[in-house]
């Protein structure tokens, strides 16, 4: 039974490793779509989501299934209920990629907004988090869970300068304001990647050590 246990949590970790790659290809994927206003790659990261859900809903019934047959208690308890939060976290990344990418057909042909520039930085940023916080959950790495965490001001950093410079050029030049409206949109997508990512290191560091941080990384 306890090998079973076992076989059943690795099959769910090498799922999640697999949807936390996929939303990070997708959400990189999606700025470069942006930047090279490709919107034959924005509609293939579109289309791919329904894909990601479909792994999403698979991933939540086996964690369920091994939750009601097998009865995990202390870590393994831990580590699958954060299993279950991570899975939601990538699927909902999945779907900011998807904002990102359904700004693409809308901004084709047009001069790009100056605060666009910031984008593939803050994109790589958020996506290195999201990386080290799913290697992180994968391999039960509290210290790296907390690094994660501290740079999600870093991110938070980058979309507020997006928004300034956006609301100062927007000052000078009304007549951009459906660009201006779209790149606080995009910001605020990357935004909640560094957020989603960061949520998923609390969640190592609890399933790791019991102890919940996420009031004491705010302020």
């Amino acid at each position: 039974m306890k090998e079973k246990f076992h076989q059943l949590l690795e099959n769910i970790k090498k799922d999640l490793i697999f949807l936390g790659n996929e939303v990070e290809h997708n959400i990189r994927q999606s700025i470069r779509a942006l930047e090279k206003q490709d919107v034959q790659l924005a509609q293939q990261i579109i289309d791919s989501d329904k894909g990601i859900d479909q792994m999403e809903v698979k991933i939540e019934d086996n964690i369920l299934t091994l939750l009601a047959l097998q009865q995990p208690v202390a870590i393994d308890l831990r580590f699958i209920v954060g299993g279950l939060k991570m899975n939601n976290d990538l699927e909902r990344i999945g779907d900011h990629a998807v904002n990102i990418a359904q700004t693409v057909s809308k901004l084709a042909g047009k001069k790009p907004l100056p605060s666009f520039k910031l984008f593939p930085e803050m994109s790589d940023i958020a996506c290195r988090m999201l990386h080290e916080a799913v290697n992180a959950f994968i391999h039960q790495d509290a210290e790296l869970a907390r690094n994660v965490c501290g740079r999600d001001n870093v991110v938070d950093d980058y979309y507020d300068k997006v928004i300034a410079e956006t609301i100062s050029f927007l000052k000078k030049d009304s007549a951009k304001l459906e660009q201006g409206f779209l790149a606080a949109r995009i910001a605020r997508s990357l935004e909640r990647v560094g957020d989603l990512a960061t949520n998923i290191g609390e969640d190592v560091v609890f399933m790791k050590e019991a102890k919940i941080i996420r009031h004491q990384l705010e302020g």
